[in-house]
């Protein structure tokens, strides 16, 4: 009985936490951004806030990260990472992660957002405008150079929006990312977390404890594609099977640690996990509050 209560409850406070620190943050980078880029470091303003992220939050919300494969960033640098989106704490995922020299590609409509905005702005993020075809493939063909330039990395979300799936899956990618890989002859890295339903999900009201895994992949090298847009389709289709292979495997792991949990009694959010796991695929939900970093439309 007192379960109904105390999870809701971890929930909210927790929601809170994760939210005063993301604010907190972005205002630290906004700070650090100028003298940053005064002694030639302004590139990696947005590693310096994601790392100060994940090491400052993941610990007040309870979640621990493991990555698998993190050498594969060293092979490709720079480079496009393309990552899965499920919800807002994928911020927290991209931190343990994010390379040095990498900025994010976000929608235009989040430069406006108090805090989070600014800091995106002056830490020199990619904004684009999603309603309009022609103004994203201006900002390609810029952002292409720029990286070829100044050695640059862009993480891009190839969904586009968050799935807000309890089982692992992912959504359509967006081909905006992989015209930009061959425009810049630059490596695709998918970058894959976890399904982790087990630890957070809005619609279920539920922040565990817990662990989530990510998994770098092996990079993508694009010299044998062009522009065109069959080989744009290959390129997209050749990576996102290979996140969904990756999250698949995964999800079977975390299936059969949580199959083991619930057996033994452990926590009654791992058992509606491991049920909502159980009953296949489902159908996205809504979310609320977040800070969405997201691909532009094709």
């Amino acid at each position: 009985m007192l379960s109904r209560f105390v999870a809701p409850i971890r929930y909210y406070l927790r929601l809170t936490t994760f939210l005063v620190g993301l604010a907190a943050n972005a205002m630290f980078g906004a700070i650090m951004a100028l003298p940053m880029s005064l002694v030639g470091k302004g590139k990696d303003n947005q590693w310096l806030v994601a790392r100060s992220f994940v090491n400052t939050v993941a610990p007040l919300v309870g979640v621990k990260f493991r990555v698998e494969g993190r050498e594969h960033l060293d092979k490709a640098n720079p480079a496009v990472l393309v990552g899965n989106h499920q919800t807002m704490v994928d911020i927290l995922y991209m931190g343990a992660v994010f390379p040095k020299g990498t900025s994010v590609m976000a929608k235009r409509e989040l430069q406006w957002t108090p805090i989070l905005g600014q800091w995106m702005t002056l830490s020199k993020a990619v904004f684009v405008n999603r309603a309009k075809r022609e103004d994203a493939v201006k900002v390609f063909a810029k952002v292409a150079a720029k990286m070829k330039k100044n050695s640059l990395s862009l993480w891009i979300f190839a969904e586009g929006t968050r799935s807000a799936s309890p089982t692992p899956s992912l959504l359509p990618f967006k081909k905006g990312a992989f015209h930009l890989a061959v425009q810049a002859g630059l490596p695709v890295v998918p970058i894959v977390c976890e399904n982790y339903a087990h630890v957070y999900h809005a619609k279920a009201k539920r922040f565990n404890d817990g662990e989530i895994v990510v998994r770098v992949l092996e990079p993508i090298p694009t010299g044998g594609y062009t522009s065109s847009s069959a080989d744009i389709a290959r390129l997209t289709e050749l990576t996102r099977d290979r996140m969904l292979e990756a999250i698949e495997d995964l999800g079977r792991k975390r299936q059969e640690q949580l199959r083991l949990a619930g057996g033994q009694g452990h926590g009654e959010g791992e058992r509606e996990a491991l049920l909502a796991g159980q009953a296949g695929r489902a159908s996205t939900s809504g979310e609320t509050a977040s800070a969405r970093i997201e691909a532009p439309s094709e």
